[in-house]
């Protein structure tokens, strides 16, 4: 993972954001993301990829319907269709060896977002405020 003893998870830049599977991105997920990034006016920081996969086809259409694809494209997310995406390297889509991503995948295993990623797992809230933050972060204080 490429954390070293006596370091803060603030010490470490983060490359991209996942908010995604079918266990944390459920609508409930999505609307307190979205709120959070509404009463914040927080925005992706510059250098991090972030996306965002609902956990259905049912979920993504009831988030579009309230505007909440709208909240995350404003706040620099990529909107995606539903499915495993970056959830497991299904596909063949990684980010690349060495990138460090804060995912909301229910667990981790080498190689799950793809060969030599960095994978630090959080809530969707947690994961949203690391990507804003541009490093990870160990609770919500900025």
């Amino acid at each position: 993972m490429g954390v070293a003893a006596g370091h803060r998870l603030s010490d470490y830049p983060l490359d991209a954001a996942f908010i995604g599977s079918c266990t944390n991105s459920r609508l409930s997920d999505l609307r307190e993301v979205a709120d959070y990034l509404k009463k914040t006016g927080h925005h992706v920081a510059q250098g991090v990829k972030a996306l965002c996969v609902p956990g259905s086809g049912g979920v993504k259409r009831a988030a579009e319907a309230e505007g909440i694809d709208a909240i995350f494209r404003q706040a620099g997310f990529e909107w995606r269709e539903p499915g495993c995406s970056m959830c497991f390297f299904a596909g063949g889509e990684s980010l690349g060896e060495g990138v460090r991503v804060a995912s909301t995948t229910n667990r981790n295993f080498e190689g799950r977002q793809g060969l030599g990623v960095r994978t630090h797992l959080g809530s969707p809230l947690s994961v949203v405020a690391s990507a804003c933050a541009g490093h990870l972060l160990a609770d919500m204080s900025p």
